[in-house]
């Protein structure tokens, strides 16, 4: 029997990167966009995405940065690495400047230290955004699922932040996906299902403010 490429991975060794920036008036209702802005919620959304289950790590922030964006790699991978994943690594991502924008030099620096981990950075071509597709698509269910039902409910970064992690708990162990290899499994299902030996708690990964993160 021939595997597709998705089939063939392991759980957590091929994942897309990439932000989101929550005030886009195209893709949200008005009074979202103004709900987020009145009550100074966060603007932008962190995800990386495992290709192979379609499980999610998610952050916000108020900024979009280089070093909040080597702060979520290195965050989710020290995640997976207490959770028992040990082969490598690899994560793409664009070229934005919340990453190495197009940048050798920077791109060398932070494989350099990645590497440390089993961890490769590889940045698409310029123009293929397609090879970011998983990660796109979730963006666009996010406007629909959470932020347009769930953002108006929240006063305060504090409420935003619960009903993130709640949004991302039911994507990881609630909600069924039907995309290339999922055969409508949830990603929690999808990775009990591969016989990967890696405890459930993986799911628990907290859903944080990068500001936050890096004031500790």
């Amino acid at each position: 029997m021939i595997l597709t490429f998705y089939e063939a991975l392991l759980p957590f060794q091929e994942f897309q990167l990439d932000t989101k920036h929550l005030l886009d008036k195209n893709s949200l209702p008005n009074d979202v966009y103004n709900h987020l802005v009145k009550f100074n919620l966060p603007q932008y959304e962190w995800n990386i995405i495992d290709v192979k289950t379609r499980t999610r790590f998610t952050a916000y922030s108020f900024e979009l940065n280089s070093t909040f964006g080597f702060s979520f790699v290195i965050f989710v991978v020290l995640w997976l690495r207490a959770h028992n994943v040990r082969h490598k690594i690899s994560i793409r991502v664009d070229n934005g400047e919340e990453f190495c924008l197009g940048s050798e030099r920077k791109l060398r620096e932070w494989n350099s230290i990645l590497s440390m981990f089993d961890v490769e950075l590889k940045p698409i071509p310029k123009g293929a955004k397609y090879l970011m597709g998983i990660v796109e698509n979730s963006h666009r269910q996010d406007d629909e699922y959470f932020l347009g039902i769930h953002a108006e409910r929240c006063k305060n970064v504090k409420e935003f932040l619960v009903k993130a992690q709640r949004w991302q708990d039911t994507w990881n162990i609630a909600r069924p996906s039907f995309g290339i290899g999922m055969d409508g499994k949830t990603p929690y299902e999808k990775l009990i299902s591969s016989n990967f030996l890696v405890h459930p708690h993986i799911f628990s990964f907290p859903v944080i403010l990068m500001e936050d993160l890096l004031s500790q």
